[in-house]
C-alpha cells in the first residue's frame, strides 16, 4: 500500500507543472533547449520524466541545481534529439526530407555525402538531430498528439492568463507600450494607470494588464463625400504604337552602399534585373526596338526624385519599380501627372491604383488572394463543414471580409454551403466529428497562426486528422515556429500569387538558358524579373498577350473606372509529402 500511495503521489507531482507542449524553446550555442519555471512540489526526477532529457544532461546544463530547485527558478532542458535511418521513397526529394525532420539539405548531406549528387527510391539516409517528440508523433499520431514547438531562438509566442475583464501580456523583445497599446486598442494612458506605471518606459519579460475592449454602439457620424473629380483614359490615343521605345527600370542596387543598403537586398535587385535581362533578349527576338535605362535608386525619396528628374525621363514609355512602397507614391504621382505607365513588379499597396490608371499591381494583393481562396473553397468544398475564423489582429480585417463577402455572394451551381464564422477561441466547438472539416484562417500574423495549429492539435486528438484541412496565408511558408510535420498533417492550403517548380517544362528552359549566361543557377527573384518584364513589355508595347509566365500567370483587372490594374491571378497550393504541389482551381 505504501508503494502504491508513492506511485500515486510521484504521478500527480509528474503531471502538475507545464509539459513539453506549452513550453518555450531557446538556441543555446545552436543547441535546442526547454525553457521550464520551477513550481511547487517539481523535483529533478518529475522534469526528467516530464522532459525526456537524463537527469545528467539537466544537471549539466543548469549545475546551479545541484544544490536545490528553488520555486519560480528559470532552468533550461535539453530537447532529445537523435539520428534515424530513413530510407527514401518514391518520389521524395532531399528538401521534402528535410522539412519533413526539421533539418537542412545541408545537414543531411554533411552526414551522407553520397546524397549531393542525387538519391534513389530505396537508400538509406542518415538523419542527424531528429527531436525524439518529433518522432514519436510520426510514429503514433493516433495515440498522441504532440506539439508545435518554436523552432527560433526566442518564442514568439504570447502568453494570456484571463481574469474577468482583463488580460495579463508577457512583454516581447521588440514590443513597446505603444505598440501594445495599439495592437490590444488600449490607450497608452490607461495602461500606465492600471499598472501604475509613472513613465512608458517597459523592457521585455515584463507583466502588462490589458482591459479587454467591450462593444460599444453609438450613431455613425455621417459626413458629405468630397467630389473627386474624374479624368477620361483614351489608351489608344494615350498609347500609339511607336518604332521604338524607352524603358527604365528603377532597382535598389544601393552600390555605393549607405544608410539603408544590405547584402540582401542588392542581390534581390540584381537577380530581377538578371532576369530582366534575360527577357530583353527574348522581347528583341519577338519585334521589340527599346532603349532600356537601369536607376540604382536606394529606398532613397531624394534619389527617386533626382532620377524623375533627369531629361530622358520625359520620353519614358514604362517604368519598372521601385521595390519599396514608401517610394511608390512618388513615382505613381510622377507617372499620372506625364502620362507614363508604372509596373510595380513587388507587393505594393492597393492604395497606389486609386484614381491612377497608369499604375499596374503585378503582384496580387492580400485581399485578391483571400477571394481567390473562397472560390476555390466554395467550388471544392460543397458537402464539406466551412468553418472561417476571425482574426484579432486588425490588419488582417480585410482579407477576412474578403474570403466571406466572396463565399456568400459569388454565385453557386446547387445549394450554398453554410459558412460558419467562428473565433479563435471556439471554432473547436463547431468542429462535428464524422465531417470533413475546413479550417480558414485568413491571418498573417505568425503569432495568432501558432496559436491555431497549437490549439488545433490539441483539438484534432477527438477527430480523425485525415479529415481536418487547414487553409492559411503565403505567409504561413515563412512561418518556421510551425513545423512542416503539423502543415502536412492538416493538409495545408493557400493561395499564391506565383508557383515556382523547377521541374515545369517553361521553368527548366529558361533554367538552361540562365546558366548558360550567368554561369550560376537561377533564384525566384530573377524569375519574377522575367516574368514581369517579359509580359509587360510584350503586352502593354508590342500588343501581344501571352498571360502565362514562367512562375506567374497574369491576369490584370482595373479596380473600378479611373483606377489602376491589378493582377488578379492566384495559384492554390497545397502541402503534400512536404513538397508543395498546385491545385487545379
Amino acid at each position: 500500500m505504501k508503494n502504491l500511495i508513492f506511485l500515486l503521489f510521484t504521478a500527480i507531482a509528474v503531471h502538475s507543472f507545464a509539459q513539453p507542449e506549452s513550453a518555450t524553446i531557446e538556441l543555446i550555442d545552436g543547441k535546442k533547449y526547454y525553457v521550464h519555471i520551477v513550481q511547487s512540489g517539481n523535483t529533478l526526477w518529475g522534469i526528467h520524466k516530464v522532459y525526456g532529457a537524463s537527469v545528467e544532461d539537466i544537471v549539466k546544463a543548469n549545475p546551479e541545481i545541484k544544490n536545490g530547485l528553488n520555486e519560480g527558478q528559470k532552468i533550461v532542458i535539453p530537447v532529445p534529439v537523435q539520428t534515424i535511418l530513413h530510407e527514401v521513397a518514391d518520389k521524395e526529394t532531399l528538401f521534402g526530407i528535410s522539412k519533413k525532420y526539421g533539418t537542412t539539405v545541408e545537414q543531411i548531406i554533411l552526414i551522407n555525402p553520397e546524397a549531393e549528387y542525387g538519391i534513389q527510391v530505396g537508400q538509406k539516409l542518415k538523419i542527424p538531430g531528429v527531436e525524439s517528440a518529433l518522432l514519436m508523433e510520426m510514429n503514433n499520431t493516433s495515440d498522441s498528439e504532440g506539439a508545435i514547438l518554436p523552432a527560433s531562438n526566442k518564442t514568439t509566442q504570447t502568453n494570456l492568463s484571463f481574469s474577468d475583464t482583463v488580460i495579463v501580456h508577457e512583454v516581447l523583445d521588440h514590443e513597446t507600450l505603444y505598440s501594445i497599446s495599439k495592437r490590444f486598442m488600449v490607450p497608452v494612458s490607461d495602461l500606465q494607470k492600471l499598472n501604475g506605471l509613472k513613465s512608458t518606459k517597459i523592457k521585455p519579460g515584463d507583466s502588462i494588464k490589458i482591459p479587454i475592449k467591450k462593444e460599444r454602439i453609438e450613431l455613425v457620424k455621417i459626413r458629405q463625400v468630397e467630389k473627386v473629380e474624374k479624368q477620361k483614359v483614351d489608351s489608344t490615343l494615350l498609347f500609339p504604337a511607336k518604332n521604338s521605345y524607352n524603358i527604365a527600370l528603377l532597382l535598389p542596387f544601393y552600390i555605393d552602399k549607405g544608410e539603408g543598403s544590405t547584402n540582401l537586398i542588392s542581390n534581390l535587385a540584381t537577380e530581377f534585373y538578371m532576369g530582366a535581362k534575360l527577357a530583353i533578349d527574348s522581347l528583341e527576338k519577338i519585334g521589340l526596338v527599346a532603349k532600356v535605362f537601369v536607376y540604382d535608386a536606394r529606398n532613397d525619396t531624394i534619389t527617386v526624385k533626382n532620377i524623375l528628374a533627369k531629361p530622358e525621363f520625359k520620353q519614358m514609355d514604362i517604368l519598372f519599380g521601385p521595390f519599396f512602397p514608401e517610394n511608390m507614391d512618388i513615382v505613381a504621382n510622377w507617372c499620372k501627372l506625364n502620362k507614363v505607365r508604372l509596373v510595380c513588379p513587388a507587393v505594393a499597396n492597393s492604395s497606389i491604383l486609386k484614381s491612377n490608371p497608369f499604375v499596374y499591381n503585378a503582384i496580387p494583393s492580400d485581399a485578391t488572394l483571400a477571394k481567390g481562396l473562397a472560390e476555390f473553397t466554395l467550388k471544392n468544398n460543397p458537402q464539406d463543414q466551412i468553418i472561417v475564423i476571425k482574426s484579432s489582429n486588425e490588419k488582417d480585417a480585410v482579407m477576412y471580409e474578403s474570403f466571406r463577402s466572396t463565399f456568400l455572394m459569388s454565385p453557386v451551381i446547387g445549394n450554398r454551403p453554410k459558412l460558419i464564422e467562428a473565433t479563435l477561441e471556439n471554432y473547436a466547438s463547431f468542429m462535428k466529428k464524422g465531417n470533413k472539416v475546413i479550417l480558414v484562417f485568413p491571418t498573417n500574423e505568425k503569432t495568432l497562426a501558432l496559436k491555431f495549429m497549437n490549439s488545433l492539435n490539441n483539438a484534432a486528438q477527438k477527430f480523425d486528422s485525415e479529415r481536418i484541412a487547414i487553409y492559411g496565408t503565403k505567409e504561413w511558408v515563412n512561418f518556421d515556429d510551425i513545423k512542416p510535420f503539423y502543415k502536412n498533417k492538416f493538409n495545408f492550403h493557400f493561395a499564391s500569387p506565383n508557383d515556382l517548380n523547377y521541374k515545369y517544362p517553361l521553368t527548366e528552359s529558361l533554367h538552361r538558358k540562365y546558366r548558360s549566361m550567368y554561369n550560376s543557377d537561377m533564384t525566384k527573384m530573377a524569375v519574377q524579373g522575367f516574368d514581369v518584364f517579359f509580359f509587360f513589355c510584350s503586352d502593354l508595347l508590342l500588343k501581344k498577350k501571352n498571360n502565362e509566365g514562367v512562375m506567374n500567370n497574369f491576369s490584370m483587372k482595373q479596380k473600378g473606372v479611373e483606377n489602376g490594374f491589378e493582377n488578379s491571378n492566384y495559384f492554390i497550393l497545397e502541402q503534400e509529402d512536404f513538397e508543395f504541389i498546385q491545385v487545379q482551381k
